[in-house]
């Protein structure tokens, strides 16, 4: 059964089944467009970014009695509260930014409870290993690649450091993109 992750900890951790995830395969793209009065339509202006992404899942929790099935629905508010990273077991390296807005209301009955949830991400997922070292030969002409392999352009922090008793000097920075 798969499950998920949030500020790392799994949703088996409180005897959650995940009935569903509706997990968009496209975010929004925003519009750029314009009303202009006296003119008919609107005026578009290209747009090439994407509002947030909303994942909606669907859980089910057991306990042995009510009692404890509350105490259970408590735990799952403290731990939904906030922000982190969310992760699913299909996925396990990407993860998207995500914070609940919504109220999450549960259905109990008996001891079984049901509850939809829906967390607001950040437009695309992240690599979890996002972090790259890479260490380039110090010799005047040296070369050092470093990828992306995503499937959207990333901006990134190079930190470049000196370890040596030279000064560095001419340092390049390209962006070129490949065709995979």
């Amino acid at each position: 059964m798969i499950g998920f992750f949030f500020k790392n900890q799994h949703s088996r951790d409180f005897w959650m089944s995940m009935e569903s995830a509706a997990r968009p395969l496209l975010p929004q793209l925003r519009r750029g467009e314009y009303e202009i009065a006296g003119r008919h339509g609107t005026v578009q202006f290209g747009s090439e970014t994407y509002a947030k992404r909303y994942i909606d899942i669907d859980i089910a929790f057991a306990r042995r009695d009510a009692r404890d099935l509350q105490t259970l629905a408590r735990q799952l508010a403290h731990w939904l509260s906030g922000e982190g990273l969310l992760w699913f077991d299909d996925e396990p390296d990407k993860a998207y930014d995500a914070k609940i807005y919504d109220a999450v209301d549960t259905e109990q009955l008996l001891r079984v409870g049901r509850a939809s949830i829906t967390f607001e991400c950040q437009p695309f997922a992240r690599s979890i290993h996002f972090l790259q070292n890479v260490q380039a030969n110090a010799q005047s002409g040296s070369v050092a690649q470093i990828y992306s392999h995503g499937t959207v352009d990333t901006p990134a922090i190079i930190i470049l450091t000196n370890t040596g008793d030279l000064a560095m000097g001419d340092v390049w920075v390209s962006r070129r993109a490949l065709n995979r």
